[in-house]
């Protein structure tokens, strides 16, 4: 009997914990220091229609940013890589320049990233399943948003 009655805080001690972890779990961030990483695009949403990314193809790399914390990036596309700047102004507002890279030979899902990331306008950082980091990021325009997973 004495058992039974030391489970009950236990069990709502427990049940506490996972209704906090829980709530966290849809929290967005603008934080630039939390933007600071590589990412990999994984969506693309595009005037309502969401576009998921496909397997690369043998010799393909990923769709991959990384934003470094001089305002520089760096990235790949399935056939190239590429370099830039970005600036961030007015919490959630994003500015991404000085790309230099070739459309030569670009599959589908990179010509998705080609012809949306310099309408980007804002960016959104949230936080995926019971993680305590923000592994998802989304870069917004008008007509859509690139989404990408946290790698590094």
């Amino acid at each position: 009997m004495k058992n039974q009655s030391l489970c009950w805080p236990v069990l709502i001690v427990v049940l506490l914990f996972a209704i906090a972890a829980v709530s966290c779990v849809g929290d967005i961030d603008t934080d630039p220091k939390n933007l600071i990483g590589r990412w990999q695009m994984v969506k693309v949403v595009h005037q309502g229609k969401s576009i998921s990314k496909p397997k690369p193809r043998q010799f393909e790399s990923e769709v991959e940013m990384e934003f470094l914390k001089d305002r520089s990036i760096e990235g790949t596309l399935p056939t190239d890589v590429f370099s830039g700047s970005y600036e961030i102004t007015d919490g959630d507002s994003i500015k991404i320049e000085g790309w230099q890279f070739s459309k030569k030979g670009i599959p589908e899902w990179g010509e998705y990233f080609y012809r949306s990331f310099r309408l980007v306008t804002t960016f959104a950082l949230k936080k995926k399943g019971l993680n305590f980091n923000y592994n998802e990021l989304h870069l917004i325009y008008d007509e859509g948003e690139l989404i990408f997973d946290r790698v590094k």
